[in-house]
């Protein structure tokens, strides 16, 4: 009978916290961190004009913050050149398909496509010269130190503009290269390029 008695209490008290307004423990974090006051693009890195990502780096034994700091920007860095290498992808997709329509409406009865492997070539090129040149004209927005673990945090980004301009011009370096060595399917591309680039957003 006391049981019975002590259930329906401790029922009628969560009822009256609940019908005086308390709040219900929250069950899922805003953020991968539990710290509070994680900023909100630690989950949600994106930008509408243009690529960003968070990168992640832990405290270090030595306490070294410049290395850290550097952990975090290299992590990010490498995420960031992901996605870059689906745009470059994504563009060279359009550009073939550009240039094949193209040839096809003309004199050039059933125009040649690019070659897999040499897309897949200039492809390789163009992504790794962008990365080798540390993803030239993307900066850090911001840096946020977890207090709850030390976990340093970085946004990268890459405007839209600066993106374009980068793509544009490691593309057209490599597509030359590609037309010097005799790959005459490419010698269009040139002229498409701006299309393409715009079509792979």
């Amino acid at each position: 009978m006391n049981l019975k008695l002590a259930l329906v209490s401790g029922v009628t008290v969560m009822a009256l916290g609940i019908a005086c307004g308390e709040k219900a423990p929250e069950t899922t974090p805003v953020t991968t961190t539990q710290a509070k006051a994680a900023p909100s693009w630690i989950d949600s890195p994106n930008i509408p004009d243009g690529l960003a990502d968070v990168g992640i780096a832990q405290s270090n034994p030595m306490g070294d913050k410049a290395m850290q700091r550097a952990t975090a920007l290299a992590d990010a860095r490498a995420k960031l050149a992901g996605q870059m290498k689906v745009r470059v992808q994504n563009m060279f997709s359009q550009l073939n398909q550009q240039v094949t329509t193209a040839a096809s409406n003309t004199a050039q009865k059933g125009g040649k496509p690019i070659k897999n492997d040499v897309m897949q070539r200039v492809i390789e090129n163009v992504t790794r010269n962008i990365v080798d040149q540390e993803l030239q004209g993307a900066t850090a927005r911001e840096w946020w130190l977890d207090p709850t673990d030390g976990s340093l945090y970085c946004h990268l980004v890459m405007s839209k503009e600066t993106m374009e301009r980068v793509m544009q011009q490691q593309a057209q370096k490599e597509i030359r290269n590609e037309i010097a060595q005799g790959e005459q399917a490419l010698e269009n591309a040139l002229d498409k390029l701006d299309a393409a680039i715009a079509a792979s957003r």
